[in-house]
């Protein structure tokens, strides 16, 4: 038979319950506060600094093994939440040095983008 919890134990039950959700709510205010003090996704620097979607697209995808840190978040695509990882611009252009492209669409957006950090 289980033991029904006394008055004491269920009011510290009770603010365990509180403080977890107050601090759940204060972790996701920080995330959104990062989100809105500049991180974005590698794809959302490159566009934010005026390279077309596309070529934005295909840059970032190789970036990304390129690129140290950034924090994990989610993106909504399409109405689905897809898990991303976010960086500072900082992060982004240091990626840029050490990326050599191939195509070159992708060389000339580089060349650019390297040209404005300058």
């Amino acid at each position: 038979m289980t033991r029904r919890p006394t008055g004491t134990e269920a009011r510290i039950k009770k603010e365990m319950r509180r403080l977890q959700r107050r601090a759940d709510v204060a972790r996701r205010n920080a995330a959104k506060a990062a989100h809105r003090n500049g991180l974005r996704t590698a794809a959302g620097h490159l566009r934010a600094l005026g390279v077309d979607d596309a070529t934005a697209t295909g840059m970032a995808a190789t970036l990304r093994k390129k690129i140290a840190g950034g924090i994990e978040g989610f993106v909504r695509k399409d109405g689905v939440r897809r898990s991303c990882t976010r960086h500072t611009q900082g992060q982004v252009m240091a990626a840029l040095v050490g990326y050599k492209p191939r195509k070159d669409t992708y060389r000339d957006a580089r060349i650019q983008l390297l040209a404005l950090a300058a």
